[in-house]
């Protein structure tokens, strides 16, 4: 083909003729591979009466949908999948296809895909429906606790007038997901201060809460929390993922394998790899919670 007829942000074409071009191949024979769960992002499944998952919407009607909330994981899980490839694949009208070299925003999406799919998978991947029930109170107590932070100094700034309404409501979420823990015979999710406002009573669960259970139960790979943890630091700019000139280069070559030293399209390839094996299973065991069966 005539070079100037290549974009001109191109990095290159998938050719195979270097590591480069062979690396982002990789990466977008396994984007192609997904297209089918991305055009699921309209219509993720219908949750079945007396499915798991409508059980544990049941449990918890009084104060938000566990279903929706895995729901919305699923599809901003794909909606960053498709922005990735768009990012960093150009598709030619032709068949053709070329790939851009950016350094650090791809790994803002990976990392993004790996905590929305394993978000999925640590909510509903035990058998035990008790411990499905209180892994589905800890996400909505999340959703609630973060909610609440947001609109409470959100309101009270901006529009004062509506800030006691709002109080009122999310006392209202606190107080039924304290009668949902009740029920489960777990401790309170939020106690009320003497002051009249509210703390989250429990360890806040965070991302990395989350993937050191799930790693540690799930037959997932081991590995999964610490390319988590490079891709955020990478996706930011922060030196200790650098390849050189970073000051951390002996930390880096402790390490027995090259997993976070290799830099580029190779380096990329192999977080994405890690964030791409999770789709699948997400939709698998969401497919599998949603629907009344006997395997469910």
């Amino acid at each position: 083909m005539d070079d100037r007829q290549i974009p001109l942000d191109s990095a290159g074409s998938l050719d195979g003729a270097d590591e480069e071009s062979r690396a982002a191949e990789i990466i977008f024979d396994r984007m192609k591979a997904l297209d089918s769960l991305c055009d699921r992002q309209m219509n993720v499944g219908r949750v079945e009466n007396g499915s798991p998952l409508h059980l544990l919407d049941d449990r918890f009607s009084s104060s938000r949908s566990v279903s929706h909330l895995l729901k919305q994981s699923l599809v901003a899980a794909m909606d960053n999948l498709q922005a990735l490839r768009r990012l960093l694949f150009i598709e030619a009208p032709e068949g053709n296809v070329y790939f851009r070299s950016q350094t650090h925003a791809p790994y803002a999406l990976v990392r993004t895909i790996i905590e929305c799919t394993a978000t999925v998978l640590w909510a509903l991947l035990p058998e035990s429906a008790g411990e499905r029930a209180r892994r589905g109170l800890v996400l909505v107590s999340r959703e609630v606790f973060s909610a609440a932070v947001f609109w409470d100094a959100y309101l009270g700034e901006f529009h004062p007038e509506r800030h006691a309404e709002a109080t009122d409501y999310f006392d209202g979420l606190r107080q039924a997901l304290n009668s949902s823990a009740e029920a489960l015979r777990l401790p309170p999710m939020f106690r009320q201060k003497d002051d009249g406002s509210w703390r989250y009573a429990t360890k806040n669960r965070t991302e990395t809460a989350i993937l050191k259970e799930l790693r540690s139960g799930s037959g997932l790979p081991p590995g999964l929390i610490y390319a988590w943890q490079f891709c955020s630091g990478y996706s930011h700019g922060l030196e200790w993922t650098t390849a050189e000139g970073s000051g951390f280069e002996d930390a880096r070559g402790q390490a027995e394998d090259d997993a976070f030293q290799a830099g580029g399209m190779e380096q990329l390839r192999r977080m994405c790899d890690v964030a791409f094996d999770l789709i699948p299973q997400a939709w698998e065991i969401f497919d599998l919670r949603r629907r009344n069966g006997p395997l469910s």
